[in-house]
């Protein structure tokens, strides 16, 4: 691929009639509140450059892709709707690091996903996976880091980011090298782990990109219990994307939109909503209150209780347990249960005890299961 000119500084999209606009930390770019993860664009080309445009002309100016999601067509289903409309739009490419991956390979990666997307450069690249632990990788030299250096002078990409799962300590000491212009992380009302790391990147002016708002999904269900802990009488996921927007040092909740009904909504929810403060901290303590409904008695997901003789994944099952007691998540709850493969099911429990042995949080984990296994036979 050849060299470049440096990457444009045009201003992005907005479209202020449909859809609100915040600073994405101190890269002088105005993100929508609501952007585009293309990992659950389906098989369905036309419906997916639909959406894709759609999503553009209602004022989404950002959109997430590698070429990794989707069985790895991911950017093939995301390129068709951008074809001619880029121009003002952040679309953001990925890779991953490792021990072994060179400068060279990295940048080879950048220019595939450049030509998948049919760009000539992006305006974010993210190290993807990545972690504390891989920061000595981006640093050794040949390697990833210096690719990146080289595609930013040379124009191919404009800003950097990184997207992961590790902990929230880590992940400060991430942004505080000075290395990244953005991070990309879990958060939702039901999973609020990097909410130090949020505020830690909105004082260093770090952009923070929410995935999964909706959480994956667990929010797009009704939850009684939800709508009374908030006193918010929304749709769930509209409730769930006003929380993660109330947040003052979220950029942008970025929401995977498989359906035009779906985009349109999210669109609504988000389009004329304002940041509150008020309503934030109210939103916080109705979810803390309904966290509290299980005391001590919360599973942490630490892993501890594994292995399981019987080959039950119990932290899952726990982690559905949670959702259902504490959030009124039921529906949903119900669907994933059905999902769970027959050889893993809650069911199979031989009520050995060895995970209770092992449990530091003192779990009743054979009788969490037996209440899992009863609703899972019970049809909504």
């Amino acid at each position: 691929m050849p060299i470049t000119e440096p990457a444009h500084n045009e201003p992005l999209q907005t479209k202020p009639e449909t859809m609100r606009y915040r600073p994405f930390g101190r890269t002088g770019l105005q993100v929508s509140a609501l952007s585009m993860g293309c990992m659950r664009l389906g098989e369905d080309m036309d419906l997916n450059e639909r959406l894709v445009a759609r999503a553009i002309e209602m004022g989404i100016n950002y959109f997430e892709t590698t070429r990794y999601y989707c069985d790895g067509q991911c950017q093939h289903r995301t390129a068709p709707g951008l074809k001619g409309k880029t121009e003002g739009i952040i679309v953001s490419g990925k890779e991953s690091i490792s021990p072994d991956k060179t400068a060279y390979l990295f940048r080879k990666e950048i220019e595939r996903q450049l030509d998948i997307l049919g760009l000539d450069h992006f305006k974010f690249f993210q190290v993807g996976w990545f972690s504390w632990e891989m920061v000595r990788h981006l640093l050794k030299p040949g390697s990833v880091l210096d690719a990146l250096r080289r595609a930013k002078a040379e124009g191919l990409i404009q800003h950097v980011g990184f997207t992961g799962h590790d902990k929230p300590e880590n992940f400060i000491r991430c942004i505080e090298t000075g290395l990244f212009d953005s991070c990309t992380v879990p958060y939702n009302m039901v999973n609020r782990t990097y909410e130090p790391l949020i505020k830690r990147a909105g004082e260093l002016g770090v952009g923070v990109v929410a995935m999964c708002p909706v959480g994956g999904g667990v929010l797009g269900g009704a939850s009684d219990e939800l709508k009374e802990a908030v006193g918010m009488d929304l749709p769930t996921p509209a409730m769930a994307l006003k929380f993660v927007l109330s947040n003052p040092d979220i950029s942008t909740a970025c929401s995977g939109m498989s359906t035009m009904e779906m985009l349109e909504q999210n669109v609504e929810a988000v389009g004329q909503f304002e940041p509150d403060a008020a309503l934030f901290e109210t939103i916080c303590e109705g979810v803390d209150r309904l966290r509290t409904t299980l005391g001590d008695h919360f599973c942490t997901s630490c892993g501890y209780c594994r292995p399981c003789d019987a080959g039950i994944g119990i932290p899952h099952h726990m982690g559905l347990y949670n959702l259902w007691k504490c959030y009124g998540l039921v529906d949903w709850v119900r669907e994933r249960l059905a999902a769970v493969p027959a050889d893993k099911a809650a069911s199979l429990c031989t009520d050995c005890g060895g995970c209770e042995d092992r449990c530091p949080n003192d779990l009743p984990i054979r009788e969490r299961l037996k209440e899992l296994t009863e609703l899972a036979s019970q049809t909504g």
